[in-house]
């Protein structure tokens, strides 16, 4: 009976809990990959929320244009460099 209980826990974790826990992992990595990119490379997605000098700012073509950066129209991204 032991066996029993610990092999259907086993199962339900593997089943269950791995597909759920490698979904939020990719959705973690790929929220923190934009940020890691803008960060690294200047061009920043449409929406990113970013500390800059002159405070917190979310990206839009409306801010890129305010600071006088390079706005993408076609893929939505902003150059801040």
């Amino acid at each position: 009976m032991k066996f029993i209980k610990k092999l259907l826990l086993s199962v339900f974790i593997l089943i269950i809990m791995c597909p759920i826990i490698l979904i939020l992992l990719f959705f973690v990595a790929y929220l923190l990959d934009d940020k890691d990119y803008c960060l690294d490379t200047g061009i920043c997605k449409e929406n990113l929320q970013l500390n800059t000098e002159y405070g917190r700012i979310i990206i839009s073509e409306e801010n890129c244009k305010k600071y006088n950066w390079k706005w993408d129209s076609k893929k939505r991204y902003c150059n801040v460099n």
